[in-house]
């Protein structure tokens, strides 16, 4: 039986305004948005790992929510009021989904916003879960991800990465879109779009996902108690207890240099015309001074971060966090995976 009634699921890229927008909905009076727990992206990858209603499935979705960057209200529950919320549950979907629906019974709203990066890859999961679910499908402007994602200090990789990951995406979203019911509502949106019009946007994209605008939404630094304490936890949240900042944006005209442009316009060209960004290189060679876009890979390959010096620069707490997270992920992906036999003890 799906646990979320008409929850919002959110298509977006890191780095693209994800946390920014999961906040504003999470001011509004029927919607819980919290903080991103990365319950369904990593249990979709490694479920098949864990005996369906094991207790050993069963401590690692606990162990996962326990580990996560971000800040939710039944973080101050006992654990063991948390763990009973998973007695008797066998798959791990059914698992994260109870601890969503708790967390949004704890903020009295009827609704959740599950914020989870690439969720085209497991949106099969996420919609075994939910009654009715609603798309939000938000974008940002590549070149400017690739700034944010370049400048972030727990990054891995730069304009590359960046490049290569909005394009996946957007890519994976538009199948999805194709493929979804025209029973489903959804709702598309431009970081960019936000920024100019934030009232005329909300208005327009409540509307599309059938709930009613709420003013609060415009002051989600005050009004999402996640918002607070989230911008706290990390560097990459620092702005989420602060108003919209109208002018973010065409940061890479500044920050990025034109053969940096030339390989994001290069690798995601078709899909941002799709969206709705023209280039910034008009009538110039598309690959810069080199002749074909590998040779331009390969010279943005030498400068290309991978450890970044800013890392050591955060607050201890911080690190750690993100460590014990990395450690605890790349532990789950290392165990052996079950038979068929096996995990399909969990359908008898």
């Amino acid at each position: 039986m799906p646990r979320l009634e008409t929850p919002v699921i959110l298509f977006c890229s890191e780095r693209s305004g994800s946390n920014m927008i999961a906040k504003i909905f999470d001011a509004h009076p029927q919607v819980c948005a919290p903080g991103a727990s990365h319950l369904f992206k990593v249990m979709s990858e490694c479920a098949y790992r864990y005996a369906p209603g094991s207790d050993d499935l069963r401590q690692a979705v606990l162990a996962l929510f326990n580990a996560k960057v971000s800040q939710w209200a039944i973080d101050a529950w006992p654990s063991d009021e948390r763990a009973a919320l998973l007695t008797g549950l066998s798959h791990a979907g059914d698992m994260a989904a109870a601890l969503y629906a708790a967390e949004a019974k704890a903020a009295g709203k009827p609704h959740v916003m599950m914020k989870e990066n690439s969720s085209f890859r497991y949106l099969p999961m996420l919609t075994a879960q939910s009654t009715r679910p609603r798309i939000l499908f938000m974008v940002r402007d590549p070149r400017d991800m690739a700034v944010s994602w370049t400048n972030g200090p727990v990054m891995r990789g730069g304009v590359l990465r960046a490049a290569e990951r909005w394009r996946q995406d957007q890519a994976g979203y538009l199948e999805t879109l194709a493929q979804l019911g025209p029973v489903t509502p959804v709702a598309f949106l431009r970081y960019e779009d936000i920024l100019a019009d934030p009232e005329g946007q909300l208005r327009r994209v409540c509307t599309m996902l059938d709930l009613p605008f709420s003013e609060e939404m415009l002051r989600f630094s005050e009004r999402s108690s996640s918002a607070r304490s989230d911008a706290q936890r990390s560097s990459m949240w620092s702005n989420l207890d602060k108003p919209l900042i109208s002018d973010n944006t065409q940061k890479f005209r500044r920050e990025l240099d034109d053969e940096q442009i030339a390989y994001i316009e290069a690798v995601a060209g078709p899909m941002m015309a799709a969206m709705g960004y023209e280039t910034a290189r008009q009538g110039q060679p598309a690959f810069g001074r080199f002749d074909t876009l590998e040779d331009l890979r390969a010279h943005l390959a030498l400068t290309e971060p991978h450890n970044k010096p800013a890392y050591q620069d955060l607050p201890a707490e911080e690190r750690a966090r993100f460590e014990a997270w990395s450690r605890l992920y790349a532990s789950m992906k290392a165990r052996p995976p079950l038979s068929p036999g096996q995990l399909l003890k969990g359908h008898e």
